[in-house]
């Protein structure tokens, strides 16, 4: 049943790339769907992209390691930030975008800081873009691995091939069109899982037994990574991380470019009420459940689940829905991977293009077209060969990722949609400066303070862009 249910949802998103080949006549139709999106298209494109593998296995499954003080935080921040990117990022962002015709998130830093901002940009986006994609891409193959019985490289193979499929032939107009489809599975699927999980467990009364089998999971700043705990840094662990997947929402390209491609302003208005709704009611359903894996795990297994808890979502599906509807959850939870890969790695192919390669030399729009078709080729199958000996743990492949692109991007855009006089180089400084800081940080200082880079990083970023800015006005 699984299989059957996996099958037919890959050939409709292939179907789907096809039929939007088909309607995609020129670069913009390829790049931002010709501006055409309406409410329902951008808000659950912007929903269905922003959650992915990481939501439903490292969002859900971190719960079962550090208890409801990740649930909490991780909902709030969320929600917040779903209200805040809609509130102030998107209605002068598209007002910008129209006014400039620019299609992509680096065009609109290049005609607003200058080509040197645009650059950096773009290679900012295609370097840790494939970083990400490695963390996604580590959570399809570890599902289809487990739904399937394959090997987890063929499963990688799987979900690349078919991600480069739909993406190359039907450009942002396949990409936002299963998005919305991709995104109703995810939401209603995890509605589902969450409700199943609570009736299995003796509804709320499941409260009562969590708090006599592991009342830790009830406190804050008492269960985290031995590490962590050891050192004593639990709460700035599990704040800067759930700050730092949260906050991507106000400035992440690919989310973002949401913005610029809606209909009008009107498209916006609706969007900033429907999206943060969407977007509260997943997360409280998957952020919640992985506690409860204490209540449906065998005791001899849990210390195998706490090694890698990518894989206690999957293990609670299974375990808790009737076959049919595991196999649908199981399938909402590889939408959720693809609708994030094949934003990326668009996202990716356009900063090449657009932002590298005819930033130096003229290229005609048909030409690249067929160039960038080509690139998402290439940058959806790049990060399967690093996935295949994945870094880290999914959740914290995230953290790092949007902590470099937040920090580099979000002091530039509030910048450039608020500020009327802006200097350049601040701008620029600011971008490598975050980049440079969040690297260093990661490498040097997470190991003693277990804080993710995007708090330093920001505070780096605006630092650095106001003292440029107090520079010039001196």
């Amino acid at each position: 049943m699984i299989l059957e249910v996996f099958v037919a949802y890959l050939v409709l998103m292939v179907a789907i790339g096809f039929y939007e080949y088909r309607r995609t006549k020129n670069l913009p139709d390829f790049y931002i769907a010709g501006k055409k999106l309406g409410a329902l298209a951008v808000s659950f494109s912007f929903f269905a992209t922003y959650f992915s593998t990481a939501a439903f296995l490292g969002g859900g499954g971190t719960g079962f390691l550090l208890g409801f003080q990740w649930s909490a935080f991780l909902i709030f921040f969320h929600i917040l930030f779903a209200i805040l990117a809609w509130l102030l990022i998107a209605p002068p962002m598209k007002r910008l975008a129209d006014q400039h015709g620019v299609m992509t998130i680096p065009e609109l830093f290049g005609r607003s800081f200058g080509k040197t901002a645009q650059v950096i940009c773009a290679l900012i986006i295609l370097f840790f873009f494939e970083f990400y994609m490695v963390s996604i891409y580590k959570g399809a193959g570890n599902l289809l691995q487990t739904m399937l019985s394959i090997s987890y490289v063929d499963a990688l193979i799987i979900t690349a091939v078919i991600v480069t499929l739909y993406t190359a032939i039907g450009g942002f107009r396949a990409v936002v069109t299963t998005d919305i489809i991709q995104g109703v599975i995810m939401f209603f699927g995890a509605i589902v899982l969450f409700i199943s999980v609570l009736y299995i467990c003796g509804g709320f009364e499941a409260l009562e037994k969590l708090s006599e089998v592991k009342p830790e999971l009830f406190e804050f700043g008492k269960l985290g990574p031995p590490p962590v705990v050891n050192a004593g840094m639990v709460v700035p662990f599990v704040l800067s991380l759930t700050f730092a997947i949260s906050i991507a929402q106000l400035s992440s390209p690919q989310l973002v470019v949401r913005f610029i491609a809606a209909r009008d302003q009107r498209v916006i208005g609706y969007g900033m009420i429907l999206t943060p709704i969407i977007i509260g009611i997943f997360a409280i359903c998957v952020f919640s459940i992985g506690p409860f894996g204490w209540l449906l795990i065998p005791k001899d297994q849990i210390p195998t689940f706490l090694k890698d808890v990518d894989r206690v979502v999957p293990y609670i599906a299974m375990k808790t829905l009737p076959v049919g509807v595991n196999a649908l959850l199981l399938t909402a939870i590889i939408a959720a991977a693809m609708s994030t890969i094949n934003s990326l790695v668009h996202v990716s192919a356009t900063a090449l293009v657009r932002d590298l390669l005819q930033n130096f030399r003229k290229i005609s729009d048909s030409s690249a077209l067929k160039l960038t078709r080509l690139s998402v080729v290439l940058f959806a199958l790049l990060p399967v060969a690093f996935a295949v000996n994945p870094p880290d743990i999914i959740v914290g492949i995230v953290g790092v990722s949007f902590s470099v692109i937040t920090s580099a991007f979000l002091i530039p855009l509030l910048a450039l949609l608020y500020s009327k006089s802006v200097n350049s180089k601040a701008v620029v400084a600011s971008m490598i400066v975050a980049v440079a800081v969040c690297i260093v940080w990661q490498i040097y200082f997470y190991p003693k303070f277990f804080t993710y880079p995007v708090v330093p990083g920001l505070i780096a970023s605006a630092l650095t862009y106001l003292a440029f800015n107090l520079k010039k006005k001196k």
